[in-house]
């Protein structure tokens, strides 16, 4: 099992208003599911915390706290956590050392080359989720990883083409699993 107390607890992110923290400080006191984001405007990124707002009540309910964390500058931020009402803590890394921290992938030319790219792009849209203004680092891939207070990661997952991101059902039997 990774641990990540010395790589990613020391990062400094921002929360919307401009305000600096240490990413460690969001699961000091409890686990957390932390989704890595691209940027503010991927469609995969406005898919997945479309399903992921819905079930921060089910991650409450396991002991945890949802923390969002994208590329872009702190106002892209604000205006994501409004346009998709997130109320659980998102901050915003426009260095991307979280992302290094996390071992999240840079894709390669190539991967414009995956038909699961854009299989992933119309499964998507036909959600209604359409890119958006890039908000952030386009090329930068995310993940979902669950952290203990102690800086466990009992389940990390890593990206490898854009949309390419675990189920909520996968991501909340993992978050029981890791808790139990």
């Amino acid at each position: 099992m990774e641990n990540v107390a010395a790589t990613a607890a020391l990062v400094t992110v921002q929360t919307p208003a401009g305000a600096e923290m240490l990413l460690g400080e969001s699961w000091a006191e409890r686990p957390v599911v932390l989704a890595l984001m691209r940027h503010f405007g991927c469609q995969f990124c406005k898919d997945q915390v479309s399903q992921l707002v819905p079930a921060v009540p089910a991650i409450h309910e396991a002991g945890a706290e949802l923390v969002i964390v994208g590329s872009g500058n702190p106002s892209m931020a604000g205006f994501f956590a409004e346009d998709y009402h997130v109320t659980t803590p998102l901050f915003t890394d426009p260095t991307r050392e979280v992302y290094r921290a996390f071992g999240a992938k840079r894709p390669t030319w190539a991967a414009l080359l995956n038909p699961r790219l854009y299989w992933n792009g119309l499964r998507v849209a036909l959600r209604g989720h359409w890119p958006g203004r890039p908000q952030g680092d386009l090329a930068q891939l995310g993940g979902v990883f669950i952290i203990r207070p102690n800086g466990d990661m009992p389940f990390a997952y890593r990206s490898t083409v854009a949309g390419d991101l675990p189920s909520i059902p996968r991501v909340l039997a993992e978050l029981r699993r890791a808790l139990a």
